[in-house]
């Protein structure tokens, strides 16, 4: 008897130990409150073990950034990686968080519930999305590492990620120009190449003392833009574990019947005791 509750112990434990796979379902909420007005497109949100290196400033934009950071639109269908979108999406589960209508309004907020799996290996998140009204801006983080959202035993680290003025890019890759700039509501547009690379739109000289912020706020008239510095906050990201029902596990089902074997067997123990 002793050794059959052995047997019976050693398995539900491992039963309990195949049941926990691990795996982790998380919200991701995009909060869109920069109050200039800008607006971004669906977010793009990448998890990874930190080999995803979206882009890197003083480069050219790979094909999937120029995407990212010109066309105002979702892939189809809707929430899955688009392969023309992003160039390189070396192993990283992806998903897109959506406004209410699509873009996300100032204003707005939209969450994107994620299983991950092999939190423990993938930590890290890259976000990526078109800054509206523009030609070529997006924001995003060049150092893969830079949003750690996991820990080294795959637990979620809650947090709230603040997406300042240093995170805004400027691809380089059309004239900043009103002709083929992106608006609110508008669909796809495609202006003239400009030929350059990705820079920090804090460190483009707007030609009149100014920065790439200014010539937004010059281009587009979006008020007060040129006060925007390297540490105002337009967005913030917050991480949650998702209050969603997790499902029984597989064996589940035999994990519970070991319980009640287990149960049998100790009542008829305690009868002949």
């Amino acid at each position: 008897m002793k050794t059959l509750k052995t047997l019976l112990g050693a398995s539900v434990m491992g039963l309990l130990m195949a049941g926990t796979a691990q795996a982790a379902t998380i919200d991701i909420t995009f909060n869109n409150s920069n109050g200039f007005g800008f607006l971004v497109t669906p977010v793009y949100t990448g998890i990874h073990s930190g080999n995803f290196d979206a882009f890197d400033s003083g480069s050219a934009a790979s094909a999937g950034i120029e995407q990212v950071a010109e066309v105002p639109v979702p892939p189809n269908p809707p929430n899955q990686i688009a392969p023309e979108r992003l160039a390189a999406d070396p192993g990283s589960q992806g998903g897109f968080i959506f406004g209410p209508g699509g873009p996300i309004q100032d204003g707005e907020s939209g969450t994107l519930t994620i299983d991950v799996a092999d939190p423990a290996t993938n930590q890290y998140a890259t976000f990526l999305s078109m800054f509206v009204p523009s030609n070529d801006t997006f924001f995003g983080n060049d150092n893969p590492l830079a949003y750690q959202i996991f820990d080294a035993a795959g637990n979620v680290i809650e947090q709230t990620i603040e997406i300042t003025g240093s995170s805004i890019w400027d691809a380089g890759t059309e004239v900043n120009q009103l002709l083929g700039a992106a608006f609110p509501g508008q669909d796809i547009q495609d202006g003239a190449d400009e030929g350059g690379v990705i820079q920090r739109l804090l460190d483009i000289d707007d030609g009149v003392g100014g920065n790439g912020f200014n010539a937004l706020e010059a281009l587009f008239g979006v008020a007060g833009a040129g006060q925007i510095t390297s540490d105002t906050v337009l967005f913030t990201i917050d991480i949650e574990a998702s209050a969603t029902p997790v499902p029984l596990p597989a064996g589940g089902a035999l994990l519970l019947g070991g319980l009640g074997v287990m149960g049998v067997v100790a009542r008829r123990r305690a009868k002949k005791a």
